[in-house]
């Protein structure tokens, strides 16, 4: 078999059917398991400097079984090649780069799966290893939660908790793309960049600038703030996410466990808002109806180059009593949906 994307139809060792490729990058397709009768997800692992790749993702995998971890069904070579494949489960929703792309997730689904992220991460942890890529596009969407995926970037620690940089620029800690060796606090940051990037939509840097230009910003701390990306955001949760995202490691969260507690503490009687999108508005967000509180909608209808920002309840869409209409200009449009969303809420 070839590197070349396989077209359907195309059989496995006698027994997967591929039927279409997941995902723009690598080799992972959706196939039939004739054996099983199940439909799966099969990764190629393609020799590499004419050397087969180790089993080693499929073996940590197997090893660090979680509730929040992708499992391993089988885990094979393809007949008379020196190409490996690793077969998981076909989790359907997709991952949630795709998910939250442009927008975000609401604030509850946001926390919820961050919480599941960060269990099977601090799965990993506890069996002495980083994950090293942790990022919205290997956070699969199954039936019942996110499953983290694609370990195959995990080291083992050295006797002082650390390893080799890896990691992808959209999430690399500092010091991973500075070439410095990792260390727990880098998987954290990895995480409250995956954070950020649920709650708006948007990587803290963005990942659309050319690679130089990216890791010059990362290493430097020059990176995005998340409530003016999302201003619906509360105080609380932006200051947790703030941390973990500290260019200093030892300024973050010591473990994954306490970012994960501090984050679900933060989120904490919080309304559940989501950036909406409208034609002809600048920014957006909603909340459904909590307890005693009607659902609201905020928007920001541009008036030329300035921005008239209303709040109103929903579905009739009357003002909220006491919150006037108001026009400001376009670099005061954060802090006017700040105040807007803490009065509101």
């Amino acid at each position: 078999m070839s590197s070349s994307p396989y077209p359907a139809g195309t059989i496995l060792n006698d027994r997967y059917v591929f039927s279409r490729k997941l995902g723009t990058t690598g080799d992972v397709y959706e196939a039939y398991d004739r054996h099983l009768d199940i439909q799966v997800a099969v990764k190629l692992l393609h020799p590499v400097g004419g050397v087969a790749q180790p089993w080693d993702e499929a073996q940590r995998l197997e090893h660090l079984r979680s509730r929040f971890l992708v499992d391993v069904i089988n885990a094979d070579i393809v007949n008379n090649s020196d190409i490996r494949y690793i077969v998981t489960p076909l989790l359907t929703e997709g991952d949630l780069e795709s998910a939250a792309a442009g927008t975000g997730l609401s604030v509850h689904d946001a926390v919820r799966y961050m919480q599941q992220i960060c269990g099977g991460i601090d799965r990993i942890h506890a069996a002495g290893m980083l994950h090293r890529d942790i990022k919205p596009g290997n956070a699969l969407l199954g039936e019942d939660g996110v499953f983290v995926s694609d370990l195959e970037y995990c080291a083992i620690f050295d006797a002082n908790g650390e390893t080799p940089p890896k990691g992808s620029w959209c999430t690399a800690a500092p010091e991973a793309a500075a070439d410095r060796n990792c260390s727990i606090r880098s998987d954290v940051y990895s995480l409250g960049a995956t954070a950020f990037y649920l709650m708006c939509g948007e990587y803290p840097v963005d990942h659309t600038l050319p690679r130089r230009e990216q890791r010059d910003r990362i290493v430097a701390g020059n990176i995005r703030k998340l409530r003016v990306m999302a201003p619906h955001i509360s105080q609380a949760i932006g200051t947790v996410v703030r941390k973990a995202l500290s260019l200093n490691p030892s300024n973050r969260f010591e473990s994954v466990q306490f970012f994960s507690n501090a984050l679900a503490q933060a989120a904490r009687g919080s309304r559940d808002w989501r950036r909406v999108v409208h034609s002809g508005h600048v920014h957006c967000m909603e909340c459904p109806p909590s307890g005693h509180r009607s659902a609201v909608a905020i928007c920001s209808e541009a008036v030329g180059t300035d921005v008239r920002v209303r709040a109103v309840t929903l579905p009739a869409r009357r003002r909220v009593a006491g919150v006037s209409d108001r026009v400001v200009r376009r670099r005061e449009l954060a802090q006017r949906l700040q105040q807007l969303v803490k009065r509101v809420g």
